[in-house]
């Protein structure tokens, strides 16, 4: 039997590879966007989840769900601004993923296979050069898994992160495109290849599933042995 998932960030990416795979595989996605994507396979609604008022409006107009998957993020924004940049980026990153979760809280609660999947990024372990709100908003979605393990689990939902490494996406472009950034992050990865969104696929079926069933308020890392590696 499928589940009922609410996806963010759907426009592209690993949301939009995701979204597509678990449609094949018999669940209904529900996807939100900042913008329409009409070649996804699942229904889209647009929204920009770090504005509460207009998130709201959305999440109203779905009746049923038994997984949230806060994918939505970005690194940067294009203000110029550190300060307005760094804001950005927390509303987005961190705010996006604790208003999802409180706005669906309700009705996750009447599913009897409730699960929240945070998505979170190895940059919350170990930091990052020129990027402080990416590194704390993603450090801070750690902390948050855990916090709503423990508040929600009063409702049994489970709550679980998600710790990405390099990626091939949107988002890291720029890095896989230059041959000497590309080589220094090869070269220190235990398997020296970047991550594809199927790499991603059966961690997620596996804690939306009644076989994680006793599994909350943890963090997994999928990073091809980026944070293991000997350097």
């Amino acid at each position: 039997m499928g589940y009922n998932i609410v996806l963010t960030g759907t426009s592209s990416g690993i949301g939009s590879f995701l979204g597509n795979y678990l449609t094949e595989k018999g669940h209904k996605i529900i996807g939100l966007s900042r913008r329409k994507n009409i070649q996804n396979n699942f229904e889209t609604f647009k929204c920009d989840v770090s504005k509460f008022d207009q998130l709201k409006k959305i999440l109203n107009k779905i009746h049923k769900v038994d997984c949230l998957i806060n994918n939505a993020g970005i690194a940067k924004s294009d203000i110029k601004n550190e300060i307005k940049n760094f804001e950005k980026i927390i509303q987005t990153n961190l705010n996006g993923t604790y208003y999802s979760s409180y706005l669906l809280r309700e009705k996750l609660r009447k599913s009897n296979r409730a699960s929240i999947i945070n998505i979170s990024s190895v940059s919350a372990h170990q930091g990052a050069l020129a990027n402080p709100g990416y590194v704390s908003s993603k450090t801070a979605i750690l902390g948050l898994t855990r916090a709503l393990a423990n508040d929600y689990g009063l409702q049994n939902i489970r709550v679980n992160s998600i710790s990405l490494g390099y990626f091939k996406t949107p988002m890291t472009i720029k890095s896989n495109r230059s041959k000497k950034r590309k080589k220094e992050i090869d070269s220190n990865m235990i398997i020296s290849r970047w991550g594809e969104p199927k790499d991603l696929f059966g961690l997620v079926e596996y804690l939306m599933s009644q076989h994680a069933g006793y599994i909350t308020g943890q963090d997994f890392v999928v990073d091809g042995g980026w944070l293991a590696k000997s350097r």
